[in-house]
């Protein structure tokens, strides 16, 4: 009886964080070490780091962000539970504390997600083949997780 082929999928995320990463995962891709990679929109190359994915065809995927830099949805306009004084994401452990008081309004989390899948489509002219979180977002304090439904 053959076995079942199994195949290692192999995912760089933070691409479009800067132009340097970008160019260690797409040589890490060209040399078959990487398999696939999960985009930042919001990051300082989002629209380069786009550019090589379609020229090198990468499978790319959306790497979703509620902790690091600006927003991209509605939040970015001003007074959100997403973001701090100075407009920024609240940082990592600033999302998590914020989520874990109760602080974090729901919705504004679903129209930030919604706001980067829309980037995403935008930028690359079809959906993501995959999504993840950047610095582990997608997983609540007590267990909760984020949900497209």
């Amino acid at each position: 009886m053959a076995r079942p082929r199994v195949r290692l999928v192999v995912t760089a995320d933070d691409f479009g964080y800067c132009p340097r990463r970008d160019e260690g995962i797409v040589e890490a891709f060209l040399a078959g070490a990487v398999t696939s990679v999960s985009l930042l929109v919001n990051g300082a190359a989002t629209e380069s780091a786009a550019e090589l994915a379609r020229r090198h065809s990468i499978p790319t995927g959306l790497h979703a962000n509620l902790s690091e830099g600006r927003p991209v949805g509605p939040a970015r306009r001003g007074a959100s539970s997403l973001i701090g004084p100075e407009g920024f994401f609240l940082g990592k452990m600033g999302f998590r504390e914020a989520v874990a008081a109760g602080d974090v309004a729901l919705p504004q989390v679903r129209e930030e997600l919604e706001a980067q899948l829309n980037c995403f489509r935008e930028l690359l002219g079809r959906a993501p083949t995959h999504v993840d979180g950047h610095q582990h977002v997608h997983v609540l304090p007590g267990g909760q997780t984020l949900s497209w439904a």
